[in-house]
């Protein structure tokens, strides 16, 4: 044998060792891009990730983080997440929603049922078992994911929140000065129209300058909850909830510096208290997306709680 075969045939032994494989994890999934939703002649979007089994599907719908006013479906959602779901055989959801100042928190709300409704009415197009259904969300999503148990009937049959502030009431709600809108800068790019795919970059600056100035709150709900306490409780998840709201993971960090620790840990005494299914897993550090990269006894924790309720 010739020393150019023998390096052929080494070059077709590397290729099926270490080229293949690689081939074949990126087939193990095909992706869809759906409108659920159409409002004032804007499409709302979500993709969908199924598995390629043959079989009906359990489902997990994940919604991103972003404080309700920036991210979107294709930057939310951390592949290592996804690609544990998949691997699970779960067919894996990442859905869009309106966002804040230009939509308010109740026609977020309905956006996020709005998707599992759809979702469940589509069931045969993408082979999904509509009787196994976990919402997940990050961060301020987490929120929308735990609004689930209440908002949607029937209710999803596990809940996933990660970095998730449960209690609006603790946070500084006192409001700032709204003259400063006016002026030029970030809250420029807030106009009187639809947004549901965030630019992550401009809209993160929006995000920031609303908070330092003390006037997210009252650009997310559309009052100002300082003073309206009354209307404020009617979105504080406590409010709401009763002993039929569905099994609950909480992910958390003990550094958190977005949304405390204590804050979760008292919201999992209270679903506890209700004889709810509750767990809270608690690592080191991380926020939502960094949690998720960082800590991959988390992503195992999340893929084994929801095959726990939902196989």
């Amino acid at each position: 044998m010739n020393d150019k075969l023998k390096k052929r045939i080494v070059a077709m032994i590397f290729a099926t060792i270490f080229i293949l494989p690689v081939f074949s994890q990126q087939q193990l999934h095909e992706k869809h891009v759906f409108v659920y939703k159409i409002v004032k002649g804007h499409e709302i979007k979500a993709n969908i990730f199924l598995p390629n089994t043959n079989q009906k599907h359990p489902l997990v719908v994940y919604f991103h983080g972003g404080g309700f006013v920036f991210g979107n479906r294709d930057e939310g959602l951390e592949d290592v997440l996804r690609d544990k779901l998949l691997a699970h055989n779960y067919a894996v959801v990442s859905a869009d929603y309106r966002l804040a100042p230009e939509t308010k928190l109740d026609e977020i709300l309905k956006d996020v049922s709005d998707v599992v409704i759809w979702l469940r009415e589509k069931n045969e197009q993408f082979q999904i078992d509509i009787n196994k259904i976990a919402i997940v969300g990050g961060s301020a999503a987490g929120y929308l994911a735990l609004s689930t148990g209440y908002n949607v009937k029937p209710s999803p049959q596990a809940i996933v929140a990660i970095s998730t502030p449960t209690d609006f009431s603790k946070a500084n709600t006192q409001k700032g000065d709204e003259s400063i809108l006016k002026q030029p800068g970030p809250y420029d790019i807030v106009k009187d129209t639809v947004v549901s795919y965030g630019d992550v970059s401009s809209r993160l600056e929006l995000w920031r300058f609303l908070a330092i100035n003390r006037l997210l709150f009252s650009e997310v709900f559309g009052f100002d909850v300082s003073k309206d306490t009354t209307r404020l409780s009617s979105y504080m998840l406590t409010n709401h909830i009763n002993s039929d709201y569905p099994p609950t993971l909480l992910i958390h960090a003990r550094n958190d510096r977005l949304a405390s620790l204590s804050q979760v840990e008292q919201f999992n005494i209270f679903l506890k208290g209700k004889n709810i299914k509750s767990e809270l897993f608690i690592v080191d550090d991380g926020h939502n997306v960094d949690l998720i990269n960082n800590n991959p006894d988390a992503v195992e924790k999340i893929a084994l709680f929801l095959d726990k309720y939902l196989k």
